[in-house]
């Protein structure tokens, strides 16, 4: 029997039956449709109705229960599309979210819906986070043929009730420091969706300048570790693969920092060098973290890293989960880097 008829003979709406296997209704809507789902997926929907897991995948016919492979057969039975394949328990992945679950799988998994978060949540507001975003703005403005005045009262339109004195220094050395290096620009602000791997990847790329790089715009108050980011990069390798699988040409990649001092703001441009090697670690790395959101049940948090617990959003949700932490002590404010 088709979830479909499982879900109508119980008289549920989508909703209804994704709260309670703990699934999003898109999800639930999407498998109806004819969508293949992950293993835990399915089985959530079994407890569910609490019926046995064959009476949802009528496509194994023997009594055991049908095993990992047996649904990556029918996965790769698939289109290579991206929009044909079927969405990963977070949706489709990004440098951002592959980050949270490789910090920890738990902030990961709340911070993309496989933990529910309560309604009443107040998710942060974070103001050098907000920043970085009006400055975005400004230079697609920017590059996209605004004038300095156009530009600057399209980012002025859409932060009504920020100070401007917050975002114009940054907008000022932007044009003075960037605009004239990224001369007529290949592609700006280009969304790519593509598979990696078997992993369907979302990458906004800001801008591919007239040499073939691809820049990403940072604004922070701290200059990072260039040996560190550059070992540690996952949006390189996803950026420079993403554009690699869009046009069939490999890309460069550097990212320009915008850092604030109180003599001003200074501007860094570091060059990440991608390699096929770089590329294999972060699909790997996609691997491990795919893994964990395909069986939530096996995830626990990770303070043992070098960003631990304490400033992390999601640290009293994680106390309620597990009630393995000593303390909930408030998160610190961080140093947002957009």
């Amino acid at each position: 029997m088709s979830i479909y008829d499982l879900r109508a003979q119980a008289k549920l709406t989508p909703e209804q039956l994704a709260k309670m296997a703990g699934i999003s209704p898109a999800t639930v809507l999407r498998l109806e449709r004819g969508g293949i789902g992950s293993l835990r997926t399915y089985e959530r929907i079994a407890k569910a109705f609490q019926t046995s897991l064959i009476n949802i995948l009528p496509e194994f016919k023997a009594p055991s229960r049908p095993t990992l492979e047996d649904l990556e057969l029918l996965d790769n039975s698939m289109s290579a599309n991206p929009s044909d394949l079927p969405d990963l328990p977070v949706g489709n992945w990004s440098p951002t979210r592959l980050t949270d679950w490789l910090l920890c799988p738990a902030k990961g998994a709340w911070s993309t819906g496989v933990f529910d978060v309560p309604p009443d949540f107040q998710w942060p507001i974070n103001e050098r986070a907000t920043v970085g975003k009006a400055v975005h703005q400004y230079a697609e403005n920017r590059l996209d043929g605004a004038d300095v005045n156009t530009a600057l009262m399209g980012v002025a339109d859409k932060n009504t009730g920020m100070d401007p004195e917050l975002w114009l220094p940054f907008v000022e050395a932007w044009d003075a420091s960037i605009h004239p290096t990224i001369g007529m620009p290949l592609a700006i602000e280009r969304r790519l969706e593509v598979t990696l791997k078997g992993h369907r990847i979302t990458a906004v790329i800001d801008v591919v300048d007239a040499h073939g790089t691809i820049r990403d715009l940072k604004t922070t108050q701290r200059l990072p570790n260039p040996t560190a980011i550059a070992r540690e990069s996952v949006q390189a390798p996803i950026y420079v693969a993403a554009w690699r699988e869009t046009t069939g040409e490999m890309a460069s990649f550097a990212l320009d920092y915008l850092a604030q001092h109180k003599s001003g703001i200074e501007y860094t441009q570091m060059p990440i060098p991608v390699t096929e090697t770089d590329i294999d670690r972060v699909t790997r790395q996609l691997d491990y973290a795919a893994d964990f959101a395909a069986r939530p049940e096996r995830i626990t948090p990770n303070p043992v890293n070098k960003y631990g617990c304490t400033s992390c959003t999601f640290l009293a949700l994680c106390h309620e989960k597990f009630g393995t932490l000593t303390t909930l002590d408030a998160p610190r404010q961080t140093v947002a880097v957009s």
